[in-house]
């Protein structure tokens, strides 16, 4: 008789989950994770445009330590290197090249190799003043954060 009770316990504490369980939210009353001016907002999440990527950038980790210390300037839809420190780049390599919106807080661009060649790569924000890049190739520097300065 005690594994039946247990059972039908557990059975309504999943029953009552389920219940509560609803694709509306207050902020969204259409349902479709869209406020009433369309703009997607799920989990609050902060909604980020071309715009507020413009600016200076200091690279303040990753995964290839001699770049650390880099600084790039985003300027409409490119990011040109301002000052290389050692990393084998010159000022005025667009290291970031066709910046594009791709989600509310992603964007694509090609990356500018340590081969200067161009790989495909996501901008995403972490904050305001905080980005990762990870880039669509293996190796050192695939893994990037930057800092606004």
């Amino acid at each position: 008789m005690k594994t039946k009770s247990k059972f039908i316990y557990v059975l309504c504490v999943v029953f009552f989950a389920l219940l509560s369980c609803s694709e509306d939210s207050p902020l969204f009353e259409n349902g479709n994770n869209t406020d009433n001016n369309g703009n997607n907002n799920n989990n609050n999440e902060a909604t980020y445009t071309i715009a507020d990527l413009q600016g200076t950038w200091l690279r303040t980790g990753g995964n290839h330590t001699g770049n650390i210390g880099m600084v790039i300037e985003v300027t409409d839809n490119d990011g040109v290197i301002v000052d290389p420190i050692d990393s084998g780049f010159e000022v005025d390599d667009v290291k970031w090249m066709n910046i594009v919106s791709n989600d509310t807080s992603d964007f694509t661009h090609s990356e500018l190799g340590s081969d200067y060649n161009y790989y495909s790569a996501i901008i995403d924000f972490q904050s305001d003043d905080v980005i990762w890049i990870i880039v669509d190739a293996g190796g050192a520097g695939n893994y990037q954060e930057w800092t606004r300065q």
